[in-house]
């Protein structure tokens, strides 16, 4: 049995017990509410919020205890109205009964939080059942026979816990004769403790689960939702989700995002159904995302256009064109699958995740294969039509029938729309011939304007390219001059890291490389440049002290970028001669180094033998 509670005001409920095909409903005070579950004996009771019926985690805790039953809270990421209606559940929002109705068949399909107040611990306390009392001749004598028997019923509970296997700690004071007190800590949770509480003419054991800090609500089921989301990549990487009512859930955009940080950053809110991006040719990134999540990828026919996009995301508030355009592509992603998904939720019998089924028809699975195996019973039941209900239906005649009028009024004016269009076709195709090439001239004329406009706008382009390319062939001419008078052609790194290392092919044994960013490398990133026997590192800023030490153990030195003269372009960069004096100082440091170093181990070691 499940039942449902709605609150009605007042410390007034509406109670809907149901079992099988059997329904009880009924509007109770909250005295009477907590009497009838513990007559009912449901398996769970749902309601829409917990805060409607308690006021306090006192309040739970005295529930829980006394019922011995399943606290559901129904309504924690959508509301009630909402979550009926995307299981196919029919509900009046004003009917208290059928939100509490609702409650119950939601929780009977595993929708909704466990309230959660109890840990998987028990406790027992083994304590005397009366007071010692004021001293006297025979005091030591009771006082020994009182803790005797603590500990032994403490003794026996143990032995039976030890028969069972159970895991326990345990805390003793002892007394004259015995313990006046033991308390055991299970790690197991109450149900599984087969010891009850009880009294005797001496002792007291107390069994009691432990509590949590705090109230948690545990999901009944752990199925993740459905998502859509929106990407747009590049240097900075922007992420929108949205699940799939077309609510937004999350938008982030964040610079060099791995792909691995977005799928992690994806998969904290859900599973994703379909990938989408605003490019009509979908970026490598994108690609990626939809094999990983093995999802539906959207593009649209041709690009989004900037206008488009802030069309579809005017709604919301965004903070770059990064995640505008993120948004932009889920937005119409949902657009276009949105009178689909309608269509399902119109179709789907009560019970059926709506969400799931969306999921499914948009991988391609057939809307009718999805209920083959699954049989729907409809139950007819006769309910008393009150006069309120009568009065209602009249209303909705009267508004049908106002509708149907309107409606005819509408048709005979697309009857006298569509005439009106028939005629001035005709209008149009009796115009002269001269008008019309005319007409062709000017459109012709239009479109080569046009089209000079674009041809001159390229040719500034590329006038432009042409004027950087001059300026870096000049550049690399004086380079190769330069050459010829000594100064040399170093290797640039961007980062002090594994992955840029890696794609530099070009760094061969005796190169010279110019670090433009030597933080954040470690000791193993200098190890990969080390094996490729370079002569030594140009640096900008300062490098970790397990990089030092890697390229001073292979006696290759490390030269502060103002202590040479380094000029260079996009992708190429030379060193002034200098840098061979410098190299020179420097290997004569690390070799000065490494005699100081021999020379401390034998001052170290010669030490040590006079000791």
């Amino acid at each position: 049995m499940i039942v449902g509670i709605d609150s009605l005001g007042h410390r007034k409920f509406a109670l809907v017990a149901i079992e099988g095909e059997e329904e009880l409903k009924t509007i109770v005070s909250k005295n009477k509410l907590f009497r009838a579950i513990r007559e009912l004996k449901p398996e769970i009771v749902a309601i829409d919020s917990i805060s409607e019926l308690f006021k306090s985690k006192e309040e739970i805790i005295e529930f829980l205890k006394n019922t011995n039953t399943r606290l559901v809270q129904v309504a924690v990421d959508s509301s009630l109205p909402a979550l009926a209606r995307r299981f196919g559940i029919k509900m009046n929002p004003r009917d208290p009964f059928d939100e509490a109705r609702t409650c119950a068949y939601l929780a009977s399909f595993d929708i909704g939080y466990e309230v959660s107040v109890f840990t998987d611990k028990t406790q027992i306390v083994v304590s005397r059942n009366r007071s010692l009392g004021k001293g006297g001749w025979r005091q030591k004598r009771y006082s020994r026979k009182v803790h005797d028997a603590v500990r032994s019923v403490y003794r026996e509970i143990k032995a039976i816990l030890d028969d069972l296997g159970l895991e326990y700690s345990e805390n003793v004071r002892n007394r004259f004769g015995g313990i006046s007190r033991g308390e055991i800590i299970i790690n197991a949770p109450r149900k599984d403790v087969p010891i009850s509480n009880f009294k005797t003419k001496d002792v007291q054991v107390k069994v009691s689960s432990v509590e949590k800090e705090k109230v948690e609500l545990i999901p009944l089921s752990r199925a993740k939702r459905y998502l859509i989301a929106g990407i747009d990549p590049g240097t900075t990487t922007a992420v929108a989700i949205m699940d799939l009512a077309g609510n937004l859930i999350s938008i982030r955009s964040k610079k060099d995002w791995s792909l691995s940080e977005v799928i992690e950053y994806i998969t904290e809110h859900g599973k994703p159904v379909i990938i989408a991006t605003d490019k009509k040719n979908p970026p490598e990134l994108v690609s990626k995302l939809k094999a990983t999540f093995n999802a539906v990828l959207y593009s649209p026919k041709e690009d989004l256009n900037v206008e488009k996009k802030r069309d579809l995301t005017c709604e919301f508030k965004i903070l770059n064109d990064h995640e505008r355009d993120a948004l932009a592509a889920a937005m119409d992603a949902f657009n276009y699958y949105k009178s689909k998904f309608r269509n399902i939720e119109r179709r789907i019998p009560a019970g059926v995740d709506s969400e799931k089924v969306k999921a499914e028809i948009v991988r391609g699975t057939k809307l009718d294969s999805l209920f083959e195996d699954r049989k729907v019973e409809r139950n007819e039941k006769k309910e008393f039509v009150d006069a309120d209900l009568i009065s209602e239906l009249e209303r909705r005649d009267r508004k049908i029938k106002e509708l149907l009028e309107e409606n005819d009024v509408l048709r005979r004016q697309i009857r006298e729309l569509k005439e009106e269009i028939d005629r001035l076709r005709t209008k149009i195709a009796n115009l002269s011939s001269e008008e019309k090439e005319r007409i062709r001239k000017e459109t012709y004329i239009r479109n080569l304007e046009f089209r000079i406009s674009e041809l001159l706008s390229e040719i500034r382009d590329k006038d432009s390219e042409i004027s950087r390319l001059k300026e870096q062939i000049e550049m690399l001419r004086k380079f190769k001059i330069g050459e010829l008078i000594g100064w040399k052609e170093v290797k640039i790194l961007r980062k002090f890291s594994k992955e840029e290392i890696e794609q530099k092919k070009d760094i061969d044994e005796g190169d010279i490389v110019l670090i433009l960013d030597s933080s954040g490398g470690s000791d193993s990133v200098a190890e990969m440049l080390c094996e490729r026997k370079i002569k030594a590192v140009i640096t900008f800023g300062e490098m970790s002290h397990l990089a030092k030490e890697v390229f001073d153990s292979h006696g290759i030195p490390r030269i502060a970028a103002d202590e040479v003269e380094v000029v260079g372009g996009e992708g190429f960069a030379f060193v002034s001669p200098k840098i061979e004096e410098v190299y020179r100082k420097k290997l004569e440091e690390l070799r000065r180094k490494r005699i100081e170093s021999i020379e401390k181990l034998f001052e170290d070691y010669r030490r040590m033998r006079r000791l």
